[in-house]
């Protein structure tokens, strides 16, 4: 056989259709690291040629939960286009029992075409399947027959789980989790997302647990004592990574959108009385993006399932989201107000992905930012038109989300929003804020670029025209550009997401009327760059501004790297990119930002909430970079003596609790002087509010935050505040006292109660409640007992499934020299358990090392992971390095004027007490 035949017949495997039996043959298996010949040469590794397309599965699975085993057939139909010799199919770890293949004829019966050989293609996770002949053009069937395990220590494929009822009685419960390619952990299939077909699930299971699929129910029927056969209905074209399957006896809440779609939201009965918010927020992103997109909602049903071992916080499996208990079954009872906050985004970007992901998804994980960063901005248009206790499309975006992403896209090591991943570590890395809050507000600034009107033609153009297949950003481009003529939005695009990092645009008044704005890269660190771009690091610049005399928010585009501006009318002072807008940062000269700051200090409500987030965060990142002395910042802040909004409060609280962190205990002490004068106006504000979980989500945020940091500089009116709610615990949540602020009161009382910290560390092993143990575990690590400290560590990483899920939350609230001292020690366990993770290894490894500011340090974080591999923590560690670095900079640069500032400020203050 040549070499170019064996490369066009690689790969056929198709689905059941109406084969039953055949007759027993004998089928080599055998396994390999490396195949004789490479069809796929060329080709990205692991990826199926484009000449085999999967048109339908059937599967068939039967589940044994007392041994965590399960058995199954899966029968796929394919479409091969051109003669080829082999047939790969994604399989990985599973016992493959028996394989055959046939032709298929509708309404008749196949015939059987021999195999020759089975191989198991480990090194590229394919079962390549050889036919005796060549196969040429035409639709086949496979069969193929397997066992496997539900795995038991990682939160990727069909794993296992288990929930706690009403009794206290911990129930089996096995889901799966199949983005980005653990689809072909759990059975073989084509497991790439342009490869859609139809699928049809019949699974055998015990009784009294039931299965959930993508489909609705078709039937439920006994088969023998004890066991039920359930059988879904076909789905529509779907690909495998959305695809899931879940075993469970949880019990079931239940509404209907607008449109008819049955929601159901399950958990144990004692979580469902009192998650009714989530079941409402579900029904109310659906009715509104149905509205929006103006497409119906393409499945016939939607459930929202919680998983107790979770990796993510959410997946958008077509029909069936499944997601970490603290979202699906969210309690304002437990939960708290910014808790809340996040499950609400939460759960309405799970619902965009019904549409951009499922109904139309990327062709290749190069193009994620059509399914992720799309929902994350239209995550927050559904928040907008649910609830109207919070500004989600500006305040939240660039509170929660921009300034996040611009944190991790300041980088050299950044990377564009359109890169090509080159292995499965690099798909998964691809996961991150580049593509959720970087992405997302790229989406943020095409809308309002091209306006409200034309994007929503483009969108419901772009799913009507793509529905059930596939496509790319160009597509998207595309159909923004055809329903605008007024802007070349397609060169703009283009800037933005195939070229990493932003721009930094420097804008100066040169009289009244005329305005100089020029551009360059941004870059937070003093390391000179020296990569490439295709556009050479230059963007579009798509301008708004606000002056003293008017606000302009209709873009100009300017294309050049100067550009002079004339203003409508003639102005005193102008503020740059309205209400955050537009993906850039912004610098003024000195008099620039000096009259921006006097108009705060007289009257900041001339701004908006957003644009006075925005004014701190371009202060703060200029600083990083360089670009600004920290002391004109810092007196900036004491505008904020006037400020009463959210968002501002939270970005300015932040950046002193990182400054904190670099300080000496004087230095603390004066910052402390510096802080407590800050929010002395605004903290006795909101503790005459009530501290009811009913008040709108924007007052129990800011009153949380204010007395958090009261409470951590020593305010005498938080104290108080926090001292005067007496013994408030979980027994007595039903008197409606906001969570959060139950957890600062237990959380002082810990740090002002040696005895206290003692009997909550006692109480660990007895609590069942997962909220509860990643409660105790956060204040407890609030401490500066060392012993302790690493007690705490161990407990998290080895103890139950509970305390697993706490260790993020663990490690990140410890010190940083002892985190990363015993993360070093205990690496080996924390890949074990992480190492393949979508999101966590490359969170805890950033978190270790984020905090550290010594050469020492640095050296020995570098050294350590030139003999250890980081996994999918990769960009974490990155980060990490890059983060110590700037530390021992800003130590260098920053801290004896941050020094000299606090000891400045708090004498002056001293002096005006007396």
């Amino acid at each position: 056989m040549t070499r170019r035949t064996r490369e066009l017949l690689c790969l056929f495997l198709f689905l059941y259709n109406t084969i039953n039996a055949a007759e027993d043959q004998v089928v080599e298996f055998s396994d390999s690291n490396e195949s004789d010949v490479d069809p796929f040469a060329g080709l990205y590794k692991g990826n199926i040629p484009p000449f085999i397309k999967p048109m339908h599965y059937s599967i068939i699975l039967k589940i044994n939960l007392r041994d965590w085993l399960y058995s199954g057939r899966v029968h796929v139909l394919v479409n091969i286009t051109e003669p080829c010799d082999q047939i790969p199919i994604h399989s990985v770890g599973l016992n493959i029992t028996d394989v055959f293949v046939a032709t298929y004829v509708p309404k008749e019966r196949g015939r059987r075409v021999p195999v020759i050989e089975v191989l198991e293609d480990t090194s590229e996770e394919l079962l390549r399947i050889f036919p005796r002949r060549v196969l040429y053009e035409g639709v086949y069937q496979l069969f193929i027959d397997f066992k496997n395990v539900f795995v038991s220590d990682s939160f990727w494929g069909f794993y296992q789980s288990s929930w706690q009822d009403e009794k206290g009685w911990t129930n089996k419960m096995v889901s799966t989790q199949f983005s980005p390619y653990w689809a072909r952990h759990a059975w073989p299939c084509y497991d790439e997302p342009r490869f859609k077909a139809t699928f049809k699930f019949f699974v055998e299971h015990e009784s009294p647990y039931y299965a959930l699929s993508n489909g609705a129910v078709e039937s439920r029927e006994p088969i023998r004592a004890g066991w039920i056969r359930t059988t879904f209905e076909r789905t529509p074209e779907m690909s495998t990574y959305v695809t899931a399957m879940i075993i469970t006896n949880y019990r079931e809440i239940k509404g209907r959108s607008q449109s008819g779609t049955p929601v159901k939201l399950y958990g144990s009965y004692t979580k469902l009385q009192r998650s009714r918010r989530m079941l409402d927020t579900t029904i109310k992103s659906l009715d509104f993006l149905e509205d929006y997109f103006g497409i119906e909602y393409p499945m016939s049903k939607l459930d929202v399932v919680p998983v107790k071992r979770f990796g993510v916080a959410a997946m958008e499996n077509w029909g069936l989201i499944t997601a970490r208990e603290d979202i699906a079954n969210f309690d304002p009872l437990v939960h708290s107000a910014q808790w809340e906050l996040q499950a609400r985004v939460i759960m309405a970007h799970e619902v965009a992905h019904m549409w951009f992901g499922d109904l139309v998804t990327p062709h290749w994980w190069d193009n994620i930012i059509l399914k992720e960063s799309t929902v994350s901005w239209f995550m927050v248009f559904a928040c907008d038109a649910i609830f109207d206790d919070f500004d989600f499309s500006d305040e939240y975006m660039v509170t929660y989300e921009l300034i996040r992403g611009m944190d991790k896209d300041s980088s050299v090591t950044s990377r564009a929003a359109i890169t090509n991943p080159n292995s499965q570590t690099e798909i998964m890395n691809m996961f991150d804020e580049i593509t959720y809050q970087r992405g997302g507000n790229l989406f943020r600034m095409f809308y309002h670029i091209v306006g409200a009107g034309p994007f929503r033609a483009a969108v419901h153009n772009y799913l009507v025209e793509n529905a059930y297949s596939t496509a790319t950003m160009a597509d998207m481009t595309q159909y923004l550009q055809d329903e605008t003529s007024e802007y070349d939005i397609k060169s703009l695009i283009e800037r933005y997401t195939l070229q990493k990092n932003f721009p930094l645009v420097h804008v100066k008044m040169l009289n009244r009327t005329h305005v100089l704005v020029t551009q360059e890269r941004f870059l937070f660190t003093s390391k000179e760059a020296v990569d490439d771009s295709p556009y050479n690091y230059t963007w579009h610049i798509p301008f708004t501004y606000t002056t003293d005399a008017e606000r302009v928010d209709k873009v100009i585009i300017l294309t050049e790297k100067e550009n002079i501006v004339e203003l409508n009318k003639p102005a005193t002072w102008i503020k740059a990119n309205n209400d955050f807008r537009m993906y850039y940062i912004t610098n003024y000269d000195l008099v620039g930002w000096k009259k921006l700051y006097h108009q705060l200090v007289a009257d900041h409500t001339v701004f908006t909430t957003t644009d006075r987030i925005q004014l701190l965060a371009d202060l703060l990142k200029l600083v990083t970079a360089d670009k600004l002395d920290i002391t004109f910042p810092l007196q900036f802040l004491t505008y904020m003596k006037k400020e009463t909004e959210f968002g501002p409060w939270k970005l300015a609280t932040e950046h002193w609790h990182e400054l904190m962190n670099k300080m000496s205990p004087a230095e603390k002490f004066a910052a402390k002087i510096y802080a407590r004068d800050l929010i002395d106006e605004a903290l006795k504000d909101v503790v005459q509010l009530n501290t009811s979980f009913n008040k709108p989500i924007k007052e129990r945020l800011l009153q949380f935050i204010l007395v958090d940091t009261g409470v951590a500089v020593d305010h005498p009116v938080a104290n108080e505040f926090i001292d005067k709610l007496g013994n408030v615990s979980r027994s007595t949540l039903e008197e409606g006292t906001e969570p959060g602020i139950i957890y600062l009161q237990k959380l002082r009382k810990a740090q002002t109660n040696k005895n206290y910290w003692y009997e909550l560390l006692e109480t660990l092993p007895n609590l069942k409640d997962a909220d509860e143990i990643m409660e105790t575990y956060q204040i407890l690590c609030d401490t500066n007992n060392v012993t302790a400290l690493k007690e705490l560590l161990e407990r998290s990483l080895g103890g139950s499934e509970d305390t697993q899920q706490a260790v993020l939350d663990i490690i990140s609230k410890t010190k940083p020299d002892i985190a990363w001292k015993f993360f070093r020690r205990n690496y080996n366990k924390y890949f074990e358990k992480y190492g393949d993770s979508l999101f966590t290894m490359s969170y805890i490894l950033q978190t270790v090392t984020e905090q550290l500011n010594s050469n020492e340090m640095y050296n020995d974080v570098k050294s350590f992971f030139k003999a250890n591999n980081p996994g999918t923590g990769e960009p974490g560690l990155t980060t990490g390095l890059e983060q110590i670095a700037e530390n021992i900079r800003w130590k260098k640069n920053h801290r004896h004027k941050c020094r000299n500032f606090f000891f400045t400020y708090a004498r002056k203050h001293a002096k005006g007490k007396n």
